[in-house]
């Protein structure tokens, strides 16, 4: 078995992982993971799901869950790439800065919702070890991460962040379900309502440390192999590629205009 090196500290808060539009359309491009990753993605049943949140590997600079800023459009949705080079700028960032120069009035704004969106939303990702069909398997969980500052509930990334590091009244950490040897399992808890069009989650913290070794030992080769730093798994769209996502959403004229503004400026 080839071992892996978790880190045993975390000095994470809210902004390190939290850094925004979703429409899926027929011929979705959800262009998150690497093509090789996306079977891993992990798609919860309706039920509970006990799931061992994998700590942060020790060879990466990340921690044991990356915020991902998502630009979705109407044909799909892909990885800012300021999600791994801070300060990075996309083709919709530059689409955004026209728009707002020229075309404010056609910017979605709470008055217009039907307006360009060009903006990203939150989601988190981080690999889990969840059982399936007898066996433990190494999965990527992708979730919202909405922190419901703007109301309504906290999507299921940020939930899961806050459980698994759940402080005191000083803002100790109480209980510490990342810990290589003292961490413990989640359960994840998944309904949906007669009629209801999204399901809902809710979420507990087991009570019994889960070492990670033991696991790890029970696992599959391939699926410890599978475990890698999560900077590994994203995809990351060359500019040419994010220009033709901006075409799939915006009329070919805008888009032409935007590209001749920002040729003329470089």
């Amino acid at each position: 078995m080839i071992p892996i090196e978790f880190k045993t500290t975390e000095g994470d808060n809210a902004e390190s992982i939290m850094p925004i539009w979703p429409k899926q359309s027929s011929g979705f491009a959800d262009q998150i993971l690497k093509p090789e990753y996306r079977a891993r993605k992990l798609r919860f049943p309706l039920g509970t799901t006990w799931l061992r949140i994998v700590p942060a590997i020790a060879t990466s600079p990340l921690s044991w869950m990356l915020g991902l800023h998502i630009q979705e459009y109407t044909g799909g949705r892909f990885v800012h790439p300021k999600t791994l080079e801070k300060g990075k700028k996309s083709i919709f960032d530059q689409a955004y800065s026209w728009m707002k120069k020229h075309h404010p009035e056609a910017l979605f704004t709470k008055a217009n919702k039907t307006g360009a969106r060009l903006l990203t939303d939150p989601h988190t990702l981080c690999w889990v070890l969840v059982e399936e069909n007898g066996k433990t398997v190494a999965r990527l969980l992708y979730a919202s991460g909405y922190d419901g500052s703007r109301g309504g509930v906290a999507g299921l990334g940020y939930q899961i962040w806050k459980a698994a590091q759940e402080t005191d009244e000083h803002g100790k950490v109480v209980v510490n379900a990342i810990d290589p040897s003292a961490g413990f399992k989640v359960c994840i808890e998944k309904s949906q309502n007669p009629g209801a069009k999204y399901p809902t989650y809710s979420l507990r913290v087991g009570r019994v440390p889960a070492p990670m070794t033991p696991i790890l030992d029970s696992m599959d080769a391939e699926e410890v192999k599978a475990l890698c730093p999560l900077e590994n798994v994203v995809l990351q769209l060359s500019e040419e590629e994010q220009w033709k996502c901006l075409e799939a959403y915006l009329p070919k004229e805008t888009v032409a205009e935007i590209q001749s503004e920002a040729l003329a400026s470089s």
